[in-house]
């Protein structure tokens, strides 16, 4: 989700700057890395550490887990918005602060916010004054450019929305593979339990037993996470490796 919202917003900026914290390691990114210095303060302490970053005089600031941020959307804020008339979006009856430009001089309103307790970036923006847009909605319902997803099925879901086709790679090493005219697949995204039972195996060769991953079985995600966990989204593009649990370690 990192490298998609940077890409995103690389075309209609100066420069990105991503706020993370010194627990998180991310992957390598066309960004400026800034590390949260109060990263238990929530989104203000985030939105303070990075407008103090920045080198402009407006930033436009987003969430992490924006599927349908658009570049546009960026775009048209940026143009309407100055260092002394910063814009909101007004939809669905909030105001999305997630998703709107903020002056990079209010990093200092915002830390005086957080040493008085207040952490809500729209008392910020009550501080600093801003203009309230309404927007029309050109994208499709639950696809605006500040929706996020809080759960797997919320993630599926918006994956399978923006391309209904997206499927997985997955791969049979070592035992798993004997016997099988190929060792590697493409099938939809789903749960992992969805994606393994989508594989044209052999009745012989059983991955899932009882509900749970066949303890002959390990799983890795991109050749890094080893997981038993069956409910575990596997997203469009993701590479699974089935390999034998003795093999695995």
């Amino acid at each position: 989700m990192i490298e998609h919202v940077v890409e995103r917003l690389r075309p209609v900026v100066d420069e990105v700057v991503v706020v993370t914290s010194k627990d998180l390691s991310l992957p390598i990114l066309r960004a400026r890395i800034v590390e949260d210095r109060d990263a238990a303060l929530g989104p203000l302490a985030g939105i303070r550490d990075g407008l103090e970053a920045c080198g402009a005089e407006i930033a436009f600031v987003t969430s992490t887990d924006a599927p349908f941020l658009a570049t546009q959307h960026v775009a048209g804020l940026l143009d309407r918005a100055t260092p002394e008339a910063v814009c909101v979006p007004e939809a669905e009856g909030h105001l999305q602060v997630l998703s709107a430009v903020y002056p990079t001089r209010a990093w200092k309103e915002a830390d005086r916010l957080l040493s008085q307790g207040r952490r809500r970036p729209l008392d910020l923006l009550e501080r600093v004054g801003f203009e309230a847009l309404q927007l029309e909605a050109p994208w499709p319902a639950g696809q605006a450019p500040w929706h996020g997803f809080n759960t797997p099925e919320e993630y599926l879901i918006a994956a399978r929305n923006a391309d209904p086709a997206a499927c997985a790679e997955v791969e049979l090493l070592g035992r798993a593979a004997l016997g099988l005219e190929s060792r590697h697949f493409r099938v939809p995204i789903g749960r992992l339990g969805e994606v393994l039972a989508a594989l044209p195996l052999p009745k012989s060769l059983q991955l899932v037993e009882n509900g749970k991953l066949g303890k002959p079985h390990l799983v890795s995600l991109g050749g890094r996470d080893l997981v038993r966990d069956l409910d575990v989204p596997i997203g469009p593009g993701e590479r699974v490796s089935v390999i034998d649990a003795l093999a695995g370690g």
